[in-house]
């Protein structure tokens, strides 16, 4: 019964092949979203996040990303009051920094309303980037960024807009002005922690400035182009749902996303017969068992295979990644 459920839910027929990777994508990005745990931190928006991981999706498949598996997303719709930046670590689904981020003067007062690409504007630029590397300036410690976003922020690096470290960005600040202090056009980050940030985020990983602005959403490469790949737990969305929709079943996911899909395993334990169901899969064929074993960590017994294999100890209603 239960793999004739994942069978259904997982290869119900699609209206067409392009809306099946549309309908995959979008359920993926939510899945990572759900993941996250923001616990006291301002909690970002999902549209926000969304906008920010598929465009970093594409980012990472054209080559364009070469950091570790970070996210930065500064969320300029909302008021310089709040902690409007946001660092995740998207292979561990964990939001690391949440801190204020400053805005051009040119781009508005608390809130920011208008943006550009142009020398001496002073306002911030929309789009996608990546960290360069390091260097000390006027403002202290600093970080390059390289726009990548076209016409939106291709101008950043000669305009010298960087992260990097500013008195004016603190919470005294915000209280006796009515609004948190402006840049001229770099995203600015309070004193006291800036190194500390510069330094998670250097050498190549991704940063987003967003806000709802149409032109920008329709018109970024990033946000526009379709994504032909995904990470390899994309495939394996529904076996991890199983545990919401029936919590008699435990899951363990062996190997990581730079593991072929056809070495993942899956070993699932019924808690009411203390039994497992080892399944292995790949992109191409069906998820099927292939291991049933009885509740002991070394005494296996293989269905149509002819080797023995080891069963990890699973707690009842645990789910970790074995890396």
């Amino acid at each position: 019964m239960l793999f004739t459920f994942f069978t259904l839910s997982m290869y119900a027929a699609p209206n067409t092949e392009e809306q099946e990777a549309k309908t995959k994508t979008e359920k993926y990005i939510r899945f990572v979203y759900d993941k996250l745990s923001f616990k006291k931190m301002q909690k970002l928006s999902f549209e926000a996040f969304s906008k920010g991981f598929y465009g970093y999706l594409n980012l990472k498949e054209a080559g364009k990303a070469h950091g570790n598996a970070l996210l930065t997303i500064c969320d300029f719709s909302l008021s310089s009051n709040l902690n409007r930046m946001w660092v995740i670590d998207l292979e561990k689904k964990k939001v690391m920094i949440n801190s204020l981020v400053a805005h051009g003067m040119g781009s508005g007062e608390e809130f920011a309303t208008k943006f550009s690409n142009i020398q001496d504007s002073h306002q911030s630029s929309l789009g996608f980037y990546t960290t360069g590397e390091t260097y000390m300036g006027d403002n202290g410690y600093s970080l390059k960024l390289n726009g990548v976003d076209g016409a939106f922020n291709c101008n950043a690096y000669d305009r010298a807009i960087v992260v990097h470290g500013a008195d004016y960005v603190c919470k005294s600040f915000a209280c006796e002005n009515n609004r948190l202090g402006r840049s001229h056009g770099c995203p600015a980050l309070p004193r006291e922690t800036s190194q500390m940030i510069i330094d998670k985020i250097k050498n190549g990983s991704v940063l987003f400035i967003y806000h709802p602005n149409k032109a920008y959403l329709k018109s970024s490469y990033w946000l526009t182009t379709k994504i032909t790949h995904l990470p390899d737990e994309a495939d394996y969305i529904d076996l991890f749902e199983l545990k919401n929709t029936n919590p008699k079943w435990v899951e363990m996911v062996s190997g990581n996303d730079s593991m072929a899909a056809a070495n993942r395993i899956v070993i699932m334990k019924d808690t009411n017969s203390k039994s497992f169901t080892i399944i292995k899969g790949n992109n191409t064929t069906p998820i099927k068992p292939i291991i049933s074993a009885s509740n002991t960590a070394n005494n296996s017994k293989t269905n149509n295979t002819s080797t023995s294999t080891t069963v990890p100890a699973v707690k009842d209603h645990d789910f970790l990644y074995i890396k």
